[in-house]
Protein backbone atom coordinates (compact mmCIF):
# COMPACT_ATOMS: atom_id res chain seq x y z
CA UNK A 1 0.00 0.00 0.00
CA UNK A 2 1.67 3.12 -0.59
CA UNK A 3 0.98 5.81 1.39
CA UNK A 4 0.88 9.76 -0.07
CA UNK A 5 2.17 11.72 3.40
CA UNK A 6 4.04 14.35 1.18
CA UNK A 7 1.77 15.37 -1.59
CA UNK A 8 0.00 18.52 -0.66
CA UNK A 9 -0.55 21.98 -1.63
CA UNK A 10 -0.35 24.98 1.11
CA UNK A 11 -0.96 28.54 -0.24
CA UNK A 12 0.51 30.49 2.37
CA UNK A 13 -0.67 34.26 2.05
CA UNK A 14 1.92 36.65 2.68
CA UNK A 15 0.45 39.91 4.90
CA UNK A 16 1.64 43.27 4.87
CA UNK A 17 0.63 45.59 7.57
CA UNK A 18 -0.03 49.18 6.26
CA UNK A 19 -1.09 52.44 8.41
CA UNK A 20 -4.88 51.52 7.54
CA UNK A 21 -5.04 48.33 6.85
CA UNK A 22 -3.48 44.37 6.43
CA UNK A 23 -3.11 44.08 2.88
CA UNK A 24 -2.30 40.45 1.45
CA UNK A 25 -0.18 39.86 -1.33
CA UNK A 26 -1.38 37.13 -3.97
CA UNK A 27 -1.45 33.53 -2.25
CA UNK A 28 2.26 31.75 -3.28
CA UNK A 29 1.58 28.27 -3.94
CA UNK A 30 3.96 25.90 -1.95
CA UNK A 31 3.01 22.86 -0.82
CA UNK A 32 -1.07 22.70 1.64
CA UNK A 33 -4.04 24.75 0.47
CA UNK A 34 -6.39 27.26 1.84
CA UNK A 35 -10.40 27.94 0.65
CA UNK A 36 -13.82 30.23 2.27
CA UNK A 37 -16.94 28.60 1.36
CA UNK A 38 -19.39 30.47 3.01
CA UNK A 39 -22.92 30.64 1.46
CA UNK A 40 -26.47 30.90 3.33
CA UNK A 41 -27.98 27.53 3.65
CA UNK A 42 -30.50 26.34 0.29
CA UNK A 43 -30.24 26.15 -3.14
CA UNK A 44 -27.28 27.52 -4.62
CA UNK A 45 -24.35 27.15 -7.29
CA UNK A 46 -20.95 28.22 -7.48
CA UNK A 47 -19.23 29.94 -10.40
CA UNK A 48 -16.28 28.31 -12.22
CA UNK A 49 -14.08 30.73 -10.44
CA UNK A 50 -15.42 29.32 -7.12
CA UNK A 51 -13.89 25.43 -7.97
CA UNK A 52 -16.46 24.37 -10.33
CA UNK A 53 -18.24 23.34 -7.22
CA UNK A 54 -22.20 22.88 -7.52
CA UNK A 55 -24.23 22.25 -4.22
CA UNK A 56 -28.00 21.73 -4.39
CA UNK A 57 -30.22 20.72 -1.06
CA UNK A 58 -29.62 22.05 2.75
CA UNK A 59 -27.05 20.65 3.94
CA UNK A 60 -24.20 17.85 3.14
CA UNK A 61 -25.84 14.61 4.03
CA UNK A 62 -24.88 11.26 3.81
CA UNK A 63 -20.56 12.47 3.22
CA UNK A 64 -19.98 10.65 5.99
CA UNK A 65 -21.39 8.74 8.71
CA UNK A 66 -21.95 10.72 11.83
CA UNK A 67 -19.81 8.14 13.40
CA UNK A 68 -17.08 9.33 11.15
CA UNK A 69 -17.27 12.52 11.38
CA UNK A 70 -16.86 12.21 15.48
CA UNK A 71 -13.77 10.60 15.05
CA UNK A 72 -12.74 12.77 12.54
CA UNK A 73 -13.33 15.48 15.29
CA UNK A 74 -12.35 13.52 17.98
CA UNK A 75 -8.07 12.84 16.60
CA UNK A 76 -8.10 16.39 15.55
CA UNK A 77 -9.02 17.86 18.85
CA UNK A 78 -6.78 15.49 20.41
CA UNK A 79 -3.80 16.87 18.68
CA UNK A 80 -5.04 20.71 18.85
CA UNK A 81 -5.42 20.07 22.96
CA UNK A 82 -1.99 19.43 23.32
CA UNK A 83 -0.80 22.54 21.37
CA UNK A 84 -3.09 25.07 22.79
CA UNK A 85 -5.49 25.04 19.95
CA UNK A 86 -9.47 25.25 20.60
CA UNK A 87 -11.73 22.30 19.08
CA UNK A 88 -12.65 22.37 15.97
CA UNK A 89 -16.46 22.25 15.21
CA UNK A 90 -17.90 20.05 11.97
CA UNK A 91 -18.23 22.26 8.86
CA UNK A 92 -21.10 20.61 6.42
CA UNK A 93 -20.32 23.08 3.54
CA UNK A 94 -16.42 22.40 3.88
CA UNK A 95 -17.43 18.84 3.64
CA UNK A 96 -19.77 18.93 0.44
CA UNK A 97 -17.32 21.13 -1.00
CA UNK A 98 -14.31 18.34 -0.38
CA UNK A 99 -16.87 15.34 -1.75
CA UNK A 100 -17.49 16.98 -4.67
CA UNK A 101 -13.63 18.32 -5.63
CA UNK A 102 -12.52 14.33 -5.52
CA UNK A 103 -15.20 12.84 -7.44
CA UNK A 104 -13.00 13.00 -10.15
CA UNK A 105 -10.67 10.99 -8.36
CA UNK A 106 -7.69 13.15 -8.96
CA UNK A 107 -5.24 13.31 -6.11
CA UNK A 108 -4.70 17.22 -6.49
CA UNK A 109 -5.99 20.25 -4.37
CA UNK A 110 -9.07 22.18 -5.13
CA UNK A 111 -7.05 25.45 -5.52
CA UNK A 112 -9.78 26.54 -3.65
CA UNK A 113 -9.66 29.10 -0.10
CA UNK A 114 -10.34 26.60 2.88
CA UNK A 115 -7.10 25.23 4.30
CA UNK A 116 -7.64 21.84 2.57
CA UNK A 117 -4.92 18.03 3.43
CA UNK A 118 -5.32 15.29 1.33
CA UNK A 119 -4.12 11.91 2.22
CA UNK A 120 -4.45 8.45 0.14
CA UNK A 121 -3.81 4.79 0.65
CA UNK A 122 -4.91 4.89 4.34
CA UNK A 123 -7.28 2.43 6.00
CA UNK A 124 -9.05 5.19 7.47
CA UNK A 125 -9.58 8.76 8.50
CA UNK A 126 -7.87 8.35 11.60
CA UNK A 127 -4.98 6.77 10.22
CA UNK A 128 -4.61 9.37 8.07
CA UNK A 129 -4.82 12.54 10.71
CA UNK A 130 -2.12 10.49 12.79
CA UNK A 131 0.24 10.75 9.92
CA UNK A 132 -0.26 14.47 9.45
CA UNK A 133 0.30 15.02 12.65
CA UNK A 134 2.84 12.88 13.47
CA UNK A 135 4.89 15.38 11.07
CA UNK A 136 5.37 17.32 14.32
CA UNK A 137 8.44 16.06 14.43
CA UNK A 138 10.17 17.47 12.14
CA UNK A 139 8.51 20.84 12.66
CA UNK A 140 11.32 23.64 14.07
CA UNK A 141 9.55 25.58 16.89
CA UNK A 142 12.21 27.67 17.42
CA UNK A 143 12.18 29.20 13.89
CA UNK A 144 8.44 28.91 13.28
CA UNK A 145 7.11 29.10 9.67
CA UNK A 146 5.83 27.06 6.47
CA UNK A 147 7.70 23.85 5.11
CA UNK A 148 6.56 21.00 2.83
CA UNK A 149 7.42 18.20 5.12
CA UNK A 150 5.18 19.93 8.71
CA UNK A 151 2.50 21.58 6.22
CA UNK A 152 -0.38 18.91 7.51
CA UNK A 153 0.96 19.30 10.72
CA UNK A 154 0.61 22.98 11.44
CA UNK A 155 -2.95 22.88 9.56
CA UNK A 156 -4.21 20.34 12.08
CA UNK A 157 -2.87 22.28 15.08
CA UNK A 158 -3.54 25.87 13.66
CA UNK A 159 -4.91 27.83 16.55
CA UNK A 160 -7.37 30.18 14.10
CA UNK A 161 -8.95 27.73 12.45
CA UNK A 162 -12.51 26.98 13.77
CA UNK A 163 -13.86 24.20 11.75
CA UNK A 164 -13.43 21.45 9.61
CA UNK A 165 -15.31 18.96 7.09
CA UNK A 166 -14.23 15.70 5.27
CA UNK A 167 -14.93 13.61 2.72
CA UNK A 168 -13.60 10.10 1.12
CA UNK A 169 -13.97 8.53 -1.93
CA UNK A 170 -12.78 5.23 -3.07
CA UNK A 171 -11.37 4.91 -6.38
CA UNK A 172 -11.09 1.96 -7.95
CA UNK A 173 -8.93 2.95 -10.86
CA UNK A 174 -5.92 3.41 -8.18
CA UNK A 175 -7.48 1.10 -6.05
CA UNK A 176 -7.08 3.30 -3.00
CA UNK A 177 -9.22 5.90 -1.15
CA UNK A 178 -8.60 9.50 -1.37
CA UNK A 179 -8.94 11.43 2.03
CA UNK A 180 -9.74 15.09 1.78
CA UNK A 181 -10.07 17.42 4.94
CA UNK A 182 -11.08 21.52 4.25
CA UNK A 183 -10.35 23.77 7.40
CA UNK A 184 -12.02 27.17 7.75
CA UNK A 185 -10.44 29.60 8.82
CA UNK A 186 -7.68 28.56 7.05
CA UNK A 187 -3.98 28.18 8.25
CA UNK A 188 -0.80 28.40 7.13
CA UNK A 189 -0.46 31.81 6.82
CA UNK A 190 3.52 33.26 6.43
CA UNK A 191 4.08 35.38 9.46
CA UNK A 192 1.53 34.21 11.88
CA UNK A 193 2.58 30.61 12.76
CA UNK A 194 4.48 31.67 16.16
CA UNK A 195 0.72 32.61 17.52
CA UNK A 196 -1.12 29.95 15.86
CA UNK A 197 1.53 26.95 16.30
CA UNK A 198 2.44 26.23 19.66
CA UNK A 199 4.71 24.01 21.11
CA UNK A 200 3.34 21.12 22.91
CA UNK A 201 1.95 21.62 26.61
CA UNK A 202 3.72 20.15 29.00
Amino acid sequence: MVKFTTLFVATVAIFVASASAQVSTPPVEFDAVTLPFDEPEGNYTISADDAHLEKRGVKAKGVLSAAEQKTILDTHNKYRARHGAKPLKWNAKAAAFGDNWIQACQFKHSGGKYGENLAAGYKNFKTGIDAWYNEVSKYNFKNPGFSMATGHFTQVVWKGTKSVGCAKKFCPGSNWTIYICNYDPPGNYQGQYQKNVLPRKK
